[in-house]
């Protein structure tokens, strides 16, 4: 068996290490005869036997870049049809953990081992797939220089296999499920392997490249293949859903199909018609009571598949595993508006008003287009969407019809490498077109970052015009700098002016202002006490543009402490300076806020146990003085690798919660909130999964003071209720809001599934009155917005 052979066992005689990333390792053609590889997980082809292993892995989580306890060996070979890569991970078998889960999953702490390829060869975009131990996939997309998403699924093949000495893993990677620009005959692609060994909470890398260090895209390993000239590939998704609609005491059909077509290497078509949406998973339940809008990342495939050309800074994406908060993004596109929430029809009589559930419910597709492509220096993609026209529900008054938003975006993208650094120039621009009202908004951004990686930057400038708005400017741009490894600075301009406004199809939380921030972010490993340290502190100062006032601005400070037993401490300390807020009284003037200060701790136990736990409790101020206490616990069992119960609970108390009430009224609350998450799962196998899921938001809430807004920017004014005209006798108020999901997956075939779905919501806002918690969730569960069936089946037809 493989676990016997020299190579297996470490000879140096069949160990390349990793020269750098100058020197191509060329890369093992395969005969017809080789290529018959059954990708079971098992490399016990005789191929496999023959093939170089690359094994000079280094410890790159923590970053010690120490030489790793176990060995990993990596075998790669191709054909015309694809990349064929094998994996040889040696440790305990006894120390092995394997967790099935649903796809993309990369929080959880279990064996993986994921592969890297700068598919363009020249680090400016490729994909990444993993696999889990039992079989859990893993895939997405990344742009330079470490810029990782799991927005993309592709139907390429993975397995794994438990051995003598350990685990195996094999990999099929077509070249038709990936981006390439043409090439003659030799092409060169960037690569890297990383292994997650769970039982030490331990990541090994090759090359060694650590989230620590500026550099990845640019320095991976290459490889080189010769006559690789991908044959035409295509994709057709044909579906059909039916789904009961217990709301409204419907029965509903859809047919439709999506598309995927990739003549050559370089450019891909896709398209879908009549679209269902109904199998996507919940978002989490977020009670929202101020004038910022929440961000909700996009689920549906097939707005993920190429969206990466879209993304056109760093600061459209701010998700990550850093222990500082990022924030929301700055991005002009945020496909979750195609098919969102409906618009408001402009013509509605005094007192009419949609119903709460045509509210909040998404809008049909007609169908949309994407192509992307790269001709040399240059990638670009395109995408249209046509929504369909839809009745709404008035509260008292019948039905209305409301016309659907057609959508625009076209990205043009230069990029070069002289001597080795990145540059690049980009033009995006997105359209917006409905009846009521157009939307334009173009953009054009550059990047820049050293051959050595230590200095970075990103900027974009915008403008916007809005029907009914006007013509606005914004823009932003980023520095960084790493002084080593594991120590980086930024620092970051922007300005957006009153007019500005890019929230028909992308996201912003707020215009009408320019900032300073900056961010410096520590990484320490190799504690003697401890295993890593990780602290960031950041701030910022913030004014308006068009009352040139200071109206936010603060100094946040985060460590994550692990220690050696793999528990992790969590500690924040965020001060806010006293500012005036031009946001939370919806357009009815401007108040001051006071300073505040807030502080938290958790701690979380181990992860790879089979019971694992989490508390934590937090103390804030409030706007106008008060305090805001908070407690939460986390509960983890994972009895087996197929079974796990996870359960949240988070508890607020607070006093003083300043809301908006109607014209220019605030008043301050005593308020309880509780929040508990649930969820059970179940894999018959690592392509079938059986998911219960519930969150619950439940808040009361007992008016304490009224204030006035100034009519000149100040502090509120305290009055008596007879002085807030048109309010009720009681702002006494009450929220709950739940979502509640049943959900079978059975993928029968690479990106063939079966979903069968039960969902169930409710937000439900009231006079308080006696209501008691156990009330409001018996309330809001007898009505809910939506109480749903869907039953979808798709099938992968395609070359």
């Amino acid at each position: 068996m493989l676990g016997a052979s020299p190579l297996a066992a470490g000879e140096s005689s069949g160990v390349l290490a990793w020269s750098g990333p100058k020197h191509a390792i060329p890369i093992v053609r395969l005969t017809a005869e080789d290529a018959a590889i059954e990708i079971d997980g098992a490399l016990d082809e005789p191929i496999w036997q023959n093939l170089p292993a690359h094994g000079d892995f280094r410890v790159i989580d923590p970053d010690t870049l120490a030489r790793p306890e176990f060995e990993t060996f990596i075998r790669l070979a191709y054909d015309d049809r694809g990349l064929y890569i094998g994996a040889e991970m040696h440790q305990p078998p006894a120390t092995l953990i394997e967790r099935l889960s649903g796809r993309d999953q990369r929080a959880l702490n279990r064996d993986t081992v994921t592969v890297t390829l700068d598919t363009s060869g020249e680090g400016r975009y490729g994909n990444w797939f993993g696999i889990a131990l039992g079989d859990s996939l893993l895939d997405g997309t990344v742009l330079p220089e470490r810029q990782f998403a799991s927005d993309w699924d592709g139907p390429w093949v993975g397995r794994s296999q438990r051995t003598d000495f350990g685990w195996t893993a094999e990999f099929f990677i077509p070249w038709g499920v990936v981006s390439m620009p043409s090439a003659e005959d030799a092409r060169q692609m960037g690569i890297f392997v990383s292994r997650v060994v769970a039982a030490r909470d331990e990541r090994y890398g090759w090359p060694a490249l650590p989230d620590t260090v500026p550099q990845f895209m640019s320095a991976l390993q290459r490889i080189e293949m010769r006559g690789v000239a991908p044959r035409q590939q295509y994709s057709i998704y044909p579906f059909a859903a039916v789904s009961q609609d217990w709301v409204d005491d419907k029965l509903r059909t859809r047919l439709g199909a999506e598309v995927f077509w990739r003549p050559s290497s370089n450019f891909q078509l896709t398209g879908t018609l009549n679209p269902d949406f109904g199998n996507v998973e919940s978002d989490d339940v977020v009670i929202n009571l101020t004038a910022t809008e929440t961000f909700f990342p996009e689920k549906r495939l097939f707005f993920l598949e190429g969206q990466q050309i879209f993304f056109a800074t760093p600061r459209a994406d701010t998700r990550g595993t850093a222990v500082g908060q990022a924030g929301a993004p700055y991005a002009m596109v945020n496909t979750r508006r195609i098919g969102g929430k409906p618009r408001p029809p402009d013509d509605l009589a005094p007192g009419e008003e949609v119903s709460q559930r045509d509210r909040n419910r998404p809008v049909d597709l007609l169908g949309a287009v994407q192509l992307t492509g790269q001709i040399g220096q240059v990638r670009y993609g395109v995408l249209a969407a046509v929504e369909d026209d839809t009745g709404l529900d008035l509260a008292d008054t019948g039905r209305v019809r409301q016309d659907g938003s057609d959508y625009g975006i076209a990205r043009v993208l230069w990029e070069h490498n002289p001597g080795g650094a990145y540059v690049g120039l980009g033009l995006l621009s997105t359209a917006v077109w409905h009846p009521q009202g157009d939307a334009i908004a173009h953009g054009f951004d550059w990047h820049y970052l050293t051959r050595d990686g230590r200095v970075k930057m990103d900027g974009q400038v915008m403008t916007s015009d809005v029907d009914g708005v006007g013509t606005g400017y914004g823009g932003f741009v980023d520095f960084d700098y790493s002084f080593r490894r594991g120590m980086t600075q930024r620092l970051g301009f922007e300005y957006f002016d009153e007019k500005f406004d890019i929230n028909e199809l992308g996201f912003l939380q707020r215009n009408d202002h320019y900032r300073v921030r900056s961010s410096f972010q520590l990484s320490s490993p190799n504690l003697t006490w401890a295993r890593n340290n990780e602290f960031d502190i950041r701030g910022f100062l913030q004014r308006s543009v068009s009352e040139d006032r200071f109206n936010d601005g603060g100094v946040f400070v985060s460590n994550r402490l692990t220690v050696n037993n793999l528990s992790r401490l969590t500690t924040r300390a965020n001060y806010f300076f006293r500012a005036f807020d031009d946001l939370n009284s919806f357009g009815n003037g401007i108040f001051r806020r006071k300073g505040r200060a807030d502080f938290s701790a958790q701690w979380d136990s181990d992860p790879t146990q089979t019971l694992s736990w989490g508390v934590g409790a937090g103390w804030a101020q409030e706007d106008l003085g008060g305090d805001n206490a908070f407690v939460e616990g986390r509960l983890t069992w994972r009895p087996t690798d197929r079974f796990n119960v996870v359960l949240n609970l988070l508890y607020r108390d607070r006093d003083g919660w300043l809301l908006h009430q109607r014209d220019n009224v605030m008043a301050t609350f005593d308020a309880r909130y509780w929040q508990p998450r649930a969820s059970v799962e179940y894999f018959l196998s690592a392509r079938q999964q059986f998911r219960v899921s519930l969150q619950w938001v439940a808040i009361r809430a007992q008016e304490q003071s009224l204030f006035q807004i100034p009519d000149e920017p100040g502090n509120l004014v305290p009055i008596d209720r007879d002085e807030a005209a048109g309010l009720p006798p009681s702002s006494d108020f009450s929220v709950s809001q739940y979502a509640f999901q049943v959900r079978y997956r059975w993928e029968f075939a690479p990106l063939s599934d079966l979903f069968v779905v039960y969902t169930r919501q409710a937000d439900r806002r009231a006079l308080l009155g006696d209501d008691s918690f156990s009330n409001l969730a018996s309330s809001a569960w007898r009505d809910p917005l939506e109480d749903l069936l869907v039953i979808k089946l798709r099938y992968r037809v395609g070359s």
